[in-house]
Formats: C-alpha cells, structure tokens, sequence
C-alpha cells in the first residue's frame, strides 16, 4: 500500500493486486509501531534523532548481522516515509513516549492513535481507496509471467511454509505461528525463478508475550514498565527487559514451554494504551488475583500491591526477516549484485534489516524497512511509467 500511495502521489497509475482484501496480514495482528529519525513529532517532543543513531541502533542490535544493502536507506528515509503517512495520506500519526523500546536509545517509535496494527491497516486502506490513481483487485497471483515492468512484490515473508522453514529455519519451523497465514513464501519462489539472490534467510522475529493458543498477546510494554516473568516453578528466569523477539526462545525453553507475566494495576493502566495489550485484556486472557497460587505456582514474594494482574505467555515466531535480496533502491538484485530490471521488492518479502535467528531484530524493524522501501520503490517505479 505504501509503495502504491507513493507511486500514485507522483502521478502514475497503479494496479493494487491483493489475494483477500479483508484476510489476515501480519500489519493486522502488530501493534502498529513504526520507527523513525528525525521526525517532526520528535522535535515537537524535544528529541533530537538522526538517522545515522538510528543505523548505529540497528547494527548494535544485530551484533554484526545488520543487512549492510538496506540500512541506510531505511534509516535515511524512515522519516520521510512517516512524514508521507501524515501529509500525503492524511494518517494521523503521533510519536509513542509512555514506553521504551528495547534497543533504540531514543523514543522514535510512532503509532496512530490506538496504536495499533488493525487501526493502521484500516487507514491505510482507507487511504488507497481514496487515491484515484489506484485501482484495486482482489485475486490471487500464481506467477509473474502475464506482468509487464515495473512490479513491487509485497507478499509477506514465508512464516507459513513449512517447507522454506525447514530449509532456512528448522529451528522455529514447529514454532506457533502467530503471523497471517498468507505468508507463503510465493514470493521467493518467483523471485528464484527470475534469478534473483535471497539473503537474510535465518533471521526472524520471534514473540516471547503471546497468550497460549496464539490469538492475543501482550505487547512488549509490560517489561519495560516493571513487569516481571515467572516459570512453573515460580521463579525469575530471565532479564525481562530484553527485546520480546529473543524472549521467545527462553519462554519456550521454561517447563511446559510457558510463564506467567505479572504486574500491578499502575503497569495495566499505562500498557491499555497500547491496541495488542488492549485486546488481550478484552479477551479476558490477563486475570487480577490476590494470590499466585490461583495459577497453580507455589507461594512467591512479591513487590507488587494488591490486586495482581497476571497472564500465562508462550513463544512464538512472528514472520521471518529471510527473502529477496534488495539494494538501497529496493531493486531485487541477482547473486552478482546487478538489478533484475523493474522487479522491487519490500516488506515481508525482501530481506529485513538484521538476520540470525531471533537476537537481532530491533523492534520496529519489519515495519521500517516496509515504509521505507515501500516508499522508495513506489517513487522509482513513478519514474519508469
């Protein structure tokens, strides 16, 4: 959507092709948040960003496995890209200060106002319905044969094929999914068919706050705000401030593959700003108790006040980082390096920012490379009409 609203802004005529306009997609079930540098809301907070902090962010939480094509692209037009969100597409953006993210040594995360994903999925649409250079269909694409030049493939990482997790991620290939069903991987099997390069391919993000059965979760608020995580056993087993992708794998790893995450009313009031925590509450999967032991763990000392708030949480794999390898251009390039001509690719279905395993993904990441490359490759293509 965004590399048609971008195309479409600088006068060309776009064909939106979408398998099921109303289906799950990975934006639905996020919590909406959307990094930037250098924002104007920043500066309205007083926080003076850049986007070369932003890159130093992303390459320190990779630990050497930062996708060097792409990130400073993105991080040089994460701004730009939200900026456009705003002016362009009239979506009301603020920037999120009640939290503090994991890894970004700045506030630079931005949301609409119910921050959350369904909420920016509908603006979203509600924006390209409005833009008369857009035509939209719905249908499902089996091959890129019948498309003539220039083409954004926007489908999604591969989370939902076994068979590509078991070749690039057999670690999480048994994970529970919690991302949309339709990533499918369709778009690294036509991009091989066109000789393009893959990169990335062991990176994912993981999600270590999901509810058991995978429909609601709690967002990555809770930690950062003084939550803390227990096992079984009713024991701390983990610094809960580290990011919710490398949680995953150490819930996962507790007895029963589970832990219950507790916190007092003062955590539950701030996290209700936040649209995943929100849900899971109206879900009825957070329960307030006096006493741990209505869980089934054994007495434990706790620093909370009366009522506790409490939620079991599993681990789970969110969409993967691996795809088609893409320059700062957002052009899918072949092993060599050259461009394949008028082929882009971004979002789920071009290599992320950071890849190997869980650990290196900051978060924000997935939704800063979709906006910036989307926006890139939707003015590059505007050029070729």
């Amino acid at each position: 959507m965004i590399g048609a609203l971008a195309a479409a802004h600088r006068g060309a005529s776009v064909l939106l092709l979408e398998c099921e306009l109303e289906g799950p997609s990975n934006l639905r079930v996020s919590g909406g948040l959307f990094p930037g540098a250098g924002t104007r809301f920043q500066r309205a907070q007083g926080i003076h960003d850049s986007p070369a902090s932003f890159a130093r962010d992303i390459r320190a939480k990779a630990g050497g496995t930062a996708n060097e094509a792409i990130v400073e692209a993105v991080a040089n037009r994460s701004a730009d890209a939200i900026h456009f969100l705003a002016d362009a597409c009239g979506i009301p953006v603020q920037l999120v200060t009640k939290i503090a993210a994991a890894g970004h040594s700045l506030h630079r995360l931005h949301a609409t106002p119910a921050q959350s994903g369904r909420e920016l999925l509908s603006l979203l649409r509600k924006a390209v319905k409005e833009q008369s250079g857009i035509s939209i269909r719905e249908e499902r694409v089996k091959d890129l044969k019948s498309f003539k030049a220039p083409v954004l493939l926007a489908t999604g990482g591969f989370a939902g094929n076994k068979a590509l997790l078991r070749e690039f991620l057999p670690e999480v290939a048994d994970a529970l999914h919690i991302g949309a069903g339709p990533n499918d991987g369709c778009a690294i099997e036509w991009g091989r068919a066109r000789g393009a390069a893959l990169a990335g391919m062991d990176g994912y993000q993981g999600q270590g706050h999901v509810n058991p059965g995978g429909k609601t979760r709690l967002g990555m608020a809770l930690p950062r705000l003084g939550a803390i995580l227990l096992n079984r056993n009713g024991e701390r087993f983990v610094d809960e401030s580290i990011g919710p992708s490398e949680l995953a794998a150490v819930v996962l790893a507790q007895p029963g593959g589970m832990a219950l995450e507790v916190f007092d009313k003062r955590i539950h009031d701030t996290a209700m700003t936040q649209g995943p925590y929100r849900e899971a509450w109206e879900a009825g999967a957070v329960k307030v108790v006096d006493d741990l032991r209505e869980f089934g763990l054994p007495p434990v000392e706790m620093k909370f006040e009366k009522p506790i708030y409490a939620a079991w949480v599993t681990g789970a794999l969110a969409h993967t980082q691996g795809g088609l390898a893409v320059d700062g251009r957002a052009r899918v390039v072949r092993p060599d390096g050259t461009p394949i001509e008028g082929l882009y690719a971004a979002g789920g279905a071009a290599a992320g920012l950071a890849g190997r395993g869980g650990d290196g993904y900051l978060p924000g990441n997935g939704l800063a490379q979709s906006f910036a490359l989307g926006l890139i490759a939707g003015e590059e293509m505007a050029t070729r009409r």
